[in-house]
Protein backbone atom coordinates (compact mmCIF):
# COMPACT_ATOMS: atom_id res chain seq x y z
CA UNK A 1 0.00 0.00 0.00
CA UNK A 2 1.43 3.34 -1.04
CA UNK A 3 0.85 6.31 1.22
CA UNK A 4 0.15 9.81 0.08
CA UNK A 5 3.51 10.92 1.49
CA UNK A 6 5.49 8.59 -0.83
CA UNK A 7 3.37 9.54 -3.82
CA UNK A 8 2.96 13.29 -3.36
CA UNK A 9 6.24 14.33 -4.99
CA UNK A 10 5.50 12.67 -8.39
CA UNK A 11 1.90 13.84 -8.12
CA UNK A 12 3.08 17.39 -7.44
CA UNK A 13 5.38 17.33 -10.46
CA UNK A 14 2.61 15.96 -12.68
CA UNK A 15 0.11 18.48 -11.33
CA UNK A 16 2.54 21.34 -11.95
CA UNK A 17 3.11 20.18 -15.52
CA UNK A 18 -0.63 19.90 -16.08
CA UNK A 19 -1.17 23.34 -14.56
CA UNK A 20 1.44 24.96 -16.78
CA UNK A 21 0.10 23.27 -19.89
CA UNK A 22 -3.50 24.10 -19.19
CA UNK A 23 -3.60 27.32 -17.17
CA UNK A 24 -5.36 29.20 -19.97
CA UNK A 25 -8.09 26.52 -20.11
CA UNK A 26 -8.96 26.37 -16.40
CA UNK A 27 -11.73 28.75 -15.38
CA UNK A 28 -13.09 29.74 -12.00
CA UNK A 29 -16.27 28.17 -10.68
CA UNK A 30 -17.10 30.67 -7.93
CA UNK A 31 -19.23 29.89 -4.89
CA UNK A 32 -22.93 30.08 -5.65
CA UNK A 33 -25.13 28.70 -8.41
CA UNK A 34 -23.29 26.54 -10.97
CA UNK A 35 -25.15 25.49 -14.10
CA UNK A 36 -24.37 22.01 -15.43
CA UNK A 37 -25.33 22.31 -19.11
CA UNK A 38 -29.06 22.53 -19.66
CA UNK A 39 -29.77 19.68 -17.28
CA UNK A 40 -29.48 21.03 -13.78
CA UNK A 41 -27.92 23.44 -11.33
CA UNK A 42 -25.99 22.93 -8.11
CA UNK A 43 -24.90 25.33 -5.40
CA UNK A 44 -21.17 25.53 -4.68
CA UNK A 45 -20.40 26.41 -1.06
CA UNK A 46 -16.88 27.58 -1.95
CA UNK A 47 -14.82 28.44 -5.02
CA UNK A 48 -13.80 25.53 -7.26
CA UNK A 49 -11.91 25.43 -10.56
CA UNK A 50 -13.69 24.20 -13.69
CA UNK A 51 -11.07 21.98 -15.35
CA UNK A 52 -13.45 20.43 -17.89
CA UNK A 53 -11.43 21.73 -20.84
CA UNK A 54 -8.29 19.87 -19.77
CA UNK A 55 -9.77 16.56 -18.61
CA UNK A 56 -8.73 13.37 -20.37
CA UNK A 57 -11.61 11.86 -22.30
CA UNK A 58 -13.58 15.10 -22.10
CA UNK A 59 -17.11 15.31 -23.42
CA UNK A 60 -19.45 18.28 -23.71
CA UNK A 61 -21.98 16.75 -21.29
CA UNK A 62 -19.53 16.37 -18.40
CA UNK A 63 -18.19 19.15 -16.18
CA UNK A 64 -15.13 18.45 -14.04
CA UNK A 65 -14.45 20.60 -10.98
CA UNK A 66 -11.50 20.53 -8.57
CA UNK A 67 -10.29 22.44 -5.53
CA UNK A 68 -6.66 21.33 -5.32
CA UNK A 69 -6.08 19.92 -8.83
CA UNK A 70 -7.29 16.78 -10.64
CA UNK A 71 -4.83 14.44 -8.94
CA UNK A 72 -6.00 15.51 -5.47
CA UNK A 73 -9.77 15.88 -5.88
CA UNK A 74 -12.23 15.88 -8.73
CA UNK A 75 -15.98 16.22 -8.99
CA UNK A 76 -17.73 15.03 -12.14
CA UNK A 77 -21.17 16.49 -12.88
CA UNK A 78 -23.06 15.33 -15.95
CA UNK A 79 -25.77 16.98 -17.94
CA UNK A 80 -28.47 14.47 -18.87
CA UNK A 81 -26.70 11.55 -20.55
CA UNK A 82 -28.78 9.94 -23.30
CA UNK A 83 -28.37 6.37 -24.58
CA UNK A 84 -25.00 6.20 -26.34
CA UNK A 85 -23.43 8.93 -24.18
CA UNK A 86 -20.47 8.26 -21.90
CA UNK A 87 -18.93 9.70 -18.76
CA UNK A 88 -15.43 9.27 -20.19
CA UNK A 89 -14.91 9.56 -23.94
CA UNK A 90 -12.63 6.86 -25.37
CA UNK A 91 -9.25 8.18 -26.45
CA UNK A 92 -8.81 5.46 -29.06
CA UNK A 93 -11.37 3.31 -30.85
CA UNK A 94 -9.72 0.09 -29.71
CA UNK A 95 -10.40 0.93 -26.04
CA UNK A 96 -14.11 1.74 -25.80
CA UNK A 97 -15.53 3.21 -22.62
CA UNK A 98 -18.93 2.40 -21.08
CA UNK A 99 -22.01 4.05 -22.55
CA UNK A 100 -25.50 4.66 -21.24
CA UNK A 101 -28.03 2.21 -22.63
CA UNK A 102 -31.80 2.52 -22.78
CA UNK A 103 -33.70 0.95 -19.88
CA UNK A 104 -30.67 0.21 -17.69
CA UNK A 105 -31.43 -1.34 -14.30
CA UNK A 106 -30.08 0.19 -11.10
CA UNK A 107 -27.32 -2.43 -10.93
CA UNK A 108 -26.37 -1.75 -14.57
CA UNK A 109 -26.12 1.97 -13.81
CA UNK A 110 -23.77 1.23 -10.91
CA UNK A 111 -21.72 -1.00 -13.21
CA UNK A 112 -21.57 1.94 -15.64
CA UNK A 113 -19.99 3.99 -12.81
CA UNK A 114 -17.38 1.39 -11.83
CA UNK A 115 -16.48 0.67 -15.46
CA UNK A 116 -16.16 4.41 -16.15
CA UNK A 117 -13.85 4.87 -13.15
CA UNK A 118 -11.77 1.92 -14.40
CA UNK A 119 -11.61 3.66 -17.80
CA UNK A 120 -9.87 6.55 -15.98
CA UNK A 121 -7.07 4.01 -15.41
CA UNK A 122 -7.89 3.36 -11.77
CA UNK A 123 -7.48 -0.23 -10.62
CA UNK A 124 -9.38 -2.45 -8.17
CA UNK A 125 -12.51 -0.33 -8.45
CA UNK A 126 -15.09 -1.56 -5.95
CA UNK A 127 -18.51 -0.14 -5.21
CA UNK A 128 -19.81 -0.09 -1.62
CA UNK A 129 -22.96 0.78 0.29
CA UNK A 130 -25.47 1.37 -2.52
CA UNK A 131 -28.50 3.09 -1.01
CA UNK A 132 -31.40 5.30 -2.09
CA UNK A 133 -30.32 8.73 -3.28
CA UNK A 134 -31.58 11.69 -5.30
CA UNK A 135 -30.43 14.26 -7.78
CA UNK A 136 -32.97 17.01 -7.43
CA UNK A 137 -36.40 15.45 -7.93
CA UNK A 138 -35.05 12.28 -9.56
CA UNK A 139 -34.74 9.13 -7.47
CA UNK A 140 -31.51 7.24 -7.85
CA UNK A 141 -28.74 5.38 -6.07
CA UNK A 142 -26.14 6.88 -3.73
CA UNK A 143 -22.89 4.94 -3.46
CA UNK A 144 -19.33 4.91 -2.18
CA UNK A 145 -16.36 3.37 -3.95
CA UNK A 146 -12.70 2.56 -3.54
CA UNK A 147 -9.93 2.22 -6.11
CA UNK A 148 -6.17 2.51 -6.53
CA UNK A 149 -3.92 4.36 -8.92
CA UNK A 150 -1.39 2.36 -10.94
CA UNK A 151 1.19 3.49 -8.38
CA UNK A 152 -0.85 1.97 -5.54
CA UNK A 153 -2.31 5.16 -4.02
CA UNK A 154 -5.67 4.44 -2.36
CA UNK A 155 -8.59 6.45 -3.80
CA UNK A 156 -12.05 6.89 -2.31
CA UNK A 157 -15.17 8.02 -4.08
CA UNK A 158 -18.76 9.01 -3.41
CA UNK A 159 -21.56 9.76 -5.77
CA UNK A 160 -25.12 9.47 -6.91
CA UNK A 161 -26.64 8.36 -10.21
CA UNK A 162 -30.27 9.00 -11.17
CA UNK A 163 -32.52 8.83 -14.21
CA UNK A 164 -35.32 11.15 -15.27
CA UNK A 165 -37.09 11.43 -18.60
CA UNK A 166 -34.76 8.94 -20.29
CA UNK A 167 -31.64 10.87 -19.25
CA UNK A 168 -29.02 9.81 -16.70
CA UNK A 169 -27.49 12.28 -14.25
CA UNK A 170 -24.27 11.61 -12.33
CA UNK A 171 -22.38 13.40 -9.55
CA UNK A 172 -19.11 11.60 -8.78
CA UNK A 173 -16.37 12.70 -6.36
CA UNK A 174 -12.90 11.08 -6.34
CA UNK A 175 -9.90 11.89 -4.14
CA UNK A 176 -6.96 10.19 -2.40
CA UNK A 177 -8.16 8.33 0.70
CA UNK A 178 -5.48 9.95 2.83
CA UNK A 179 -6.61 13.47 3.84
CA UNK A 180 -8.09 14.81 0.58
CA UNK A 181 -11.26 12.70 0.39
CA UNK A 182 -12.46 13.52 3.89
CA UNK A 183 -11.30 17.14 3.65
CA UNK A 184 -13.90 17.96 0.97
CA UNK A 185 -16.56 15.27 1.47
CA UNK A 186 -18.95 17.51 3.43
CA UNK A 187 -18.71 20.17 0.71
CA UNK A 188 -19.47 17.56 -1.96
CA UNK A 189 -22.43 16.15 -0.03
CA UNK A 190 -23.83 19.68 0.24
CA UNK A 191 -23.46 20.05 -3.54
CA UNK A 192 -25.30 16.75 -4.07
CA UNK A 193 -28.11 17.89 -1.79
CA UNK A 194 -28.38 21.23 -3.63
CA UNK A 195 -28.91 19.76 -7.12
CA UNK A 196 -32.00 21.03 -8.95
CA UNK A 197 -32.95 19.52 -12.27
CA UNK A 198 -33.99 22.03 -14.93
Amino acid sequence: MTTLRTTIRPLGIAAAALSLAACASVVAAPAGAFRVGSGYEVSLGRDWSDISAVMAGKTRKVRLLSIDGPLLNRLYLTDGLAPGDFLIKPEIKERPTPVIRKDMSASERLEFITDSVAALEYQRVELAKPRPGRIGEASGVRFDLTAQTREGLDIKGAGVIAERGGKTYVLLYLAPAEHYFDASLAKVEAIMASARLG
